[in-house]
């Protein structure tokens, strides 16, 4: 299973609430229509499924497992959509939308509502939509449903579903502790010791050293297409533009004028203070500490013999300081001198005493000394502008209809190709090929869920650089030629056959222990090359420390019955593995330190938690009456992962 996966669909609570928090967030892909508007093999307006009164459409099914996938690639570039499906991706979505469709006419039925409001108030929160002051913006909303091809309908139909799940899952499944006496049996269980033997029977002896020819190489191929699919590569066009490229008017003398005279604050002679103060909680101890200064003591020394501390202010203005205490203490501080102590004055938080550390005196500035710093400044501001207004007209082009060489070729600016590229930006045609690393945002955007010829913008530096990009074509993740890799399919097929024969040969040992041989006497009898018998074994607590991964012969060993033998497969054509199971000792739950107890205890809350809100899934499909439409989830299947015959 696909690790991103599993984070994705990671608890029984999460699943409700993880594919509505991937609409919500994830930018990557777009939704479709719930009634399955979109097309599938002539099979238009099909339903895959149907939960209570509404109907999961094919379409909606295809693009919501499109959007995860995508976003399950974020975290692993090199993922196929074939691996992605055949690790579960395809039938997690589809229960995702029936347990998500049940589970709303459940609540429904148990009288929770989403108001219009409510769902108002989680838009407006999604960081998402924010502009630029941190609040709600209307066009970056907007801009969001037409980039992703949603309806507010359909964003306010997910976002509905996420809020009732909120409201019932939610509570459900947040269980804070579970008393001792539940814990006791999962303690024990958590303690207990088994210790069993298990020998290997290794693939490679066994394989052939015959060549079977291409037909069979190519059939070896298409039952195993996924596994040596090249994933899916984009053909990228863009043109490159900057602000260096972007000519901005010249700045003018009266500009530089009409802006010394509205800021002429900022260019008049000014002072600042950095004052020293201490708040004193009453009078008296404001005037022992007056004194002590007045008697040559720093204010911070005097202040700390009175159990206080003193603070300094930053460099400020008479209006500024009279901001943070009160304008008749301001103008006694700009009035007194250097190293003058103010004080005791009585404030709102108490008595306070102030020295005046420094005074700065700043001259006025002319306009003709000002004015290389305000070319400047305005220099950059109509750069920016110009590089905005650029960057606004050439999004006006694309969302016009312009192609990309349309848009290059008003804009005078040079188009570049890509080869079939990876997200990686590597090309597996051409190995030499090398792409800046600076277009790598670019790339990203082009790989979620860009259509082909869609002109799009991407940011490559902040208010720097940029790419109008689109993508010309994408070539689906398929297997190379035969001839290419037909060394590496003659290995690998001769390592399959070889599984097979140590399946066989596995699964006569335990034939034969079932039938009352012992199991290093069964693995004589089986043959040469096969690997000694070991002991293995341990306690639960001791092979998942530290939350290690458990080994897979351990993993069957601890849910196999006391006597009994299983084959393990081992992946990758390696070969099999045989356990048996020996000895179980679980130690009697009343015999356990109660407070190992109590430490396995907190844990087991969320565990609870989870089960609780699977168990309440269960009967909201059983109540909704789910009926799943095989043939056409099958066709779908086959579509995604392109099992196809390999010409």
């Amino acid at each position: 299973m696909i690790t991103a996966l599993r984070r994705l669909f990671g608890s029984a609570i999460g699943k409700f609430l993880a594919l509505a928090f991937v609409v919500i967030v994830g930018l990557a892909f777009a939704l479709g229509d719930v009634t399955g508007n979109s097309s599938f093999g002539g099979i238009g307006g099909a339903n895959v499924a149907r939960v209570g009164n509404t109907d999961i459409g094919l379409g909606e099914l295809r693009d919501r497992v499109r959007m995860a996938y995508n976003q399950t690639r974020e975290q692993q570039p090199g993922l196929t959509m074939a691996a992605f499906v055949e690790s579960g991706g395809l039938d997690q979505v589809l229960d995702q939308l029936v347990e998500g469709a049940a589970f709303e006419q459940l609540a429904e039925d148990m009288g929770f509502g989403v108001s219009k409001r409510l769902v108002d108030g989680r838009i407006a929160d999604l960081p998402v939509f924010a502009g630029v002051s941190g609040s709600f913006d209307q066009a970056r909303f907007e801009a969001f449903l037409t980039q992703n091809g949603m309806t507010e309908t359909q964003l306010r139909r997910d976002i509905a579903q996420q809020l009732l799940a909120e409201q019932v899952a939610a509570p459900i499944g947040r269980v804070p502790a579970v008393p001792p006496a539940m814990a006791e049996p999962y303690a024990a269980l958590l303690l207990e010791k088994r210790q069993g033997l298990a020998t290997f029977v290794p693939a490679s002896p066994f394989a052939p050293k015959s060549d079977p020819g291409d037909d069979v190489l190519r059939k070896y191929l298409t039952q195993n297409v996924a596994r040596y699919s090249i994933p899916e590569r984009r053909v990228i066009q863009y043109a490159l533009f900057d602000r260096g490229s972007v000519k901005a008017p010249p700045v003018t003398d009266a500009e530089i004028a009409e802006f010394y005279k509205r800021n002429a604050a900022q260019y008049a002679a000014k002072e600042t203070r950095r004052l020293a103060q201490v708040i004193a909680p009453d009078k008296k101890t404001a005037d022992g500490i007056a004194a002590k200064v007045r008697g040559g003591a720093s204010l911070s020394d005097a202040a700390r013999a009175a159990g206080l501390s003193s603070s300094n202010t930053g460099d400020l203005t008479q209006s500024a300081y009279a901001a943070t205490t009160s304008a008749d203490a301001a103008k006694t501080a700009f009035a007194a001198r250097q190293g003058d102590l103010l004080g005791p004055t009585q404030t709102e938080l108490g008595w306070s005493i102030a020295r005046v550390e420094n005074v700065t005196t700043t001259p006025a500035r002319s306009l003709a000394d000002a004015t290389p710093e305000i070319r400047a400044q305005l220099e950059k501001n109509k750069a920016e502008e110009a590089v905005v207004d650029y960057y606004n007209a050439v999004q006006d082009a694309v969302n016009g209809g312009a192609s990309i060489e349309e848009v290059a070729s008003d804009r005078k600016l040079e188009l570049h190709e890509t080869p079939a590229i990876l997200p990686s930006g590597r090309a597996p045609a051409k190995p030499d090929f090398a792409l800046s690393p600076d277009l790598a945002p670019m790339v990203a955007q082009a790989f979620q869920g860009a259509s082909e010829g869609e002109g799009q913008l991407a940011t490559l530096k902040q208010n720097e650089q940029f790419a109008v990009f689109a993508v010309k074509s994408v070539v689906a993740a398929a297997p190379p030629p035969l001839a290419e890799i037909r060394s590496e399919l003659l290995a690998d097929w001769r390592l399959a056959q070889g599984q097979k024969v140590a399946r066989d040969k596995a699964r006569a040992i335990v034939k034969a222990v079932e039938g009352g041989q012992d199991l290093p006497a069964a693995v004589r009898a089986a043959g040469p090359n096969i690997g000694n018998v070991q002991a293995i074994g341990g306690s639960r607590a001791e092979i998942a420390r530290d939350g290690a991964q458990v080994p897979p012969e351990l993993a069957l060993l601890f849910s196999m019955a006391e006597g009994s033998v299983k084959t393990l497969e081992i992946p990758g054509n390696r070969g099999w593995m045989v356990i048996s199971l020996g000895k179980v000792d679980r130690p009697d739950a009343k015999d356990i330190d109660p407070e190992q107890v109590k430490g396995l205890a907190r844990p087991l809350g969320p565990a609870f938690g989870n089960e609780l809100v699977a168990q309440l899934a269960t009967e909201a499909k059983r109540r909704a009456e789910v009926q799943i439409n095989k043939d056409l989830l099958e066709q779908l299947r086959k579509e995604l992962t392109g099992a196809a015959a390999v010409q």
